[in-house]
């Protein structure tokens, strides 16, 4: 008896042959080959490999796969054997399908002539010599419980016409879907635990970092953690955008491959005129599965960048001219607000992103927030200094005031006021850390001169000789609307570093403030000179310090712009701040 005779259609054609061992051996044998199907390779493969053994063990010509979609209610084909793919349907109706009825009874559905049979759609089986049909279901098993298991059929054809199907061949093709589902649920048993060691890679690999280096921050953890990342799993091109604190733009902060991509770092975009973006941000849209994107609440998936409602002309351009396929937005909260995005683009022959690479890259995103608490953290304390400072000082001038007798009620009342504003400050920025402040209508001029009070108050504490403040400029009436602790954190960080870059032979801080069009701005000097280096690097918004950092990226989340200039002439150094003004009639 050679291998290819052992075919379930020879062991029921010799059932009174002896041999019963012979039969049992085939039955045993293909059992084997299915339960021996790599579960390392893809469910398309494995259940083409199933297929293949189905297919020769009931002496069949060909068998076709589909599995149901209930959020499109329809049977979508999942590949076949010996059938011509080019003229099936990829997506049928649920209810109008030979596969939909087999789902929906979970029983095994027959058809001995294709060609007469109305209730088959696909006549074009019969120009492929398929004349009879056995179906029979398959269910998949899912190990999310928030999931149901994937339903299917497995659809068997034959050449002969009016064939009759016994039991007997019924139930094996019934026991070995069976079987399949076995090895496809073997298959997700190694996809979660090689998930899981691609996540415990992940938390490795940052938190490994972070504890390098304390005060990383994520724009600076962003190229190196995608260098690593790509190690695990291959992405083309990612991109990391910081949201406005008023919500309403998006700045392209970095890029990644940082060479020979095609990232325009620094440009902003309003959220009002690219729906994609605020999506992600606002989380208006409703949750589900769609033709052309999926709303996750962890992620946006943007299937068909040109079909898409939510993708503007402009993007499909973008998208045209550089190759993307799908693209990935990954959303950073931080308090309930979304800080960062995370784009992930699929270009050129990757065409979308599968379950497990969005989940890991979702879990990735996850896993950086963890860095924007940190450094979250770091800002806060960073920006205590100042205050703390200036409470300490006020608070024992009071009481040398009072040890001595001095009769000054009025003098005494006005630190105290100090430092109940300075101590209602700190712990404004405590309760910073769980933000719940709303901007507010500000006279610029009136913050900066409170600011620069609190910055001499620290120079004498901490006993600095020779620097002196000249805030004779201030123009008053200049509105702007902000969150006055963001404001008060930008301007302590700028005069505290102006204060240091005096030289030690003492001098002289301007502050001045004054309107420029639709501009409030606010300059403060020092004397001191930067190298070109510097300088450029400033401006460029390349900044080490945490002081500078936390000033570039606070101004900008209010809507303004930092620019730093150098008097060579004088050796003066000058930062500029400008907001947008608001009028307080608006």
């Amino acid at each position: 008896m050679t291998e290819r005779s052992c075919t379930l259609p020879e062991i029921l054609r010799r059932l009174d042959h002896p041999d019963l061992p012979w039969a049992l051996g085939c039955v045993f044998e293909t059992f084997s080959r299915l339960m021996d199907i790599d579960p390392n390779q893809s469910w398309r493969k494995i259940l083409y490999d199933a297929a293949r053994v189905i297919v020769e063990f009931l002496g069949a010509r060909a068998a076709s796969i589909r599995l149901y979609d209930p959020r499109l209610n329809q049977m979508i084909s999942f590949g076949s054997f010996h059938m011509s793919e080019a003229e099936r349907e990829v997506a049928i109706p649920f209810e109008e399908s030979v596969a939909g009825r087999v789902v929906a009874t979970q029983k095994a559905h027959t058809i001995s002539d294709i060609a007469s049979d109305p209730s088959y759609r696909n006549k074009s089986v019969v120009d492929q010599g398929l004349r009879s049909l056995l179906a029979v279901p398959l269910s998949i098993p899912r190990f999310d419980p928030r999931a149901p298991d994937v339903q299917g059929a497995i659809q068997i054809y034959y050449a002969e016409a009016n064939r009759a199907f016994s039991d007997t061949e019924i139930e094996v093709a019934q026991l070995m879907a069976q079987r399949v589902s076995y090895v496809v649920a073997r298959k997700q048993i190694l996809d979660l635990r090689r998930m899981n060691e691609k996540k415990e890679w992940i938390v490795e690999r940052i938190f490994a970092k972070l504890s390098q280096d304390r005060g990383i921050k994520l724009k600076d953890l962003f190229q190196p953690a995608l260098d690593e990342l790509q190690d695990i799993i291959r992405i083309q091109s990612c991109s990391l955008f910081a949201v406005s604190e008023d919500e309403t733009q998006a700045v392209l902060e970095a890029g990644w491959p940082s060479e020979g991509g095609y990232h325009t770092v620094g440009k902003s975009f309003l959220l009002a005129d690219h729906p994609y973006l605020n999506a992600v941000v606002r989380q208006g849209l409703p949750a589900g599965d769609f033709e052309n994107e999926r709303v996750h609440p962890s992620y946006l998936l943007i299937k068909s960048p040109q079909k898409s409602y939510l993708v503007t002309s402009q993007l499909r351009e973008f998208c045209r001219t550089h190759g993307i396929h799908s693209i990935l937005y990954v959303p950073l909260r931080l308090a309930d607000r979304v800080r960062y995005i995370l784009v992930f683009d699929a270009v050129e022959r990757r065409r979308f992103f599968t379950d497990e690479e969005i989940e890991i890259l979702t879990f990735f995103g996850k896993q950086l927030t963890q860095v924007l608490e940190i450094e979250r953290l770091d800002d806060i304390l960073h920006d205590f200094k100042n205050p703390a400072i200036a409470v300490a000082g006020f608070a024992r001038r009071v009481r040398r005031m009072l040890e001595s007798g001095d009769p000054r009620r009025e003098e005494m009342l006005k630190y105290l006021d100090v430092v109940i504003r300075e101590g209602t400050r700190i712990q404004e920025m405590a309760l910073s850390l769980y933000p719940v402040s709303r901007p507010e209508s500000l006279d610029l001029s009136q913050v900066v001169q409170d600011r620069v009070a609190i910055n001499t108050e620290a120079i004498q504490e901490q006993r600095r000789t020779g620097v002196e403040t000249d805030a004779g400029e201030l123009e008053p009436e200049l509105w702007v609307r902000v969150r006055r602790l963001a404001l008060e954190r930008v301007l302590d960080n700028l005069l505290n570093n102006a204060t240091k870059a005096v030289p030690s032979t003492g001098g002289t801080l301007t502050v001045r403030t004054y309107a420029e069009g639709d501009r409030a701005c606010v300059e403060i000097s020092n004397p001191g000179r930067l190298d070109p280096e510097q300088l450029e690097a400033l401006r460029e918004a390349d900044v080490k310090g945490r002081g500078l950092g936390i000033v570039y990226r606070l101004v900008r989340s209010m809507g303004g712009t930092v620019d730093v200039e150098l008097d060579p002439n004088r050796e003066v150094t000058t930062f500029r701040v400008t907001l947008p003004r608001h009028r307080e009639d608006e």
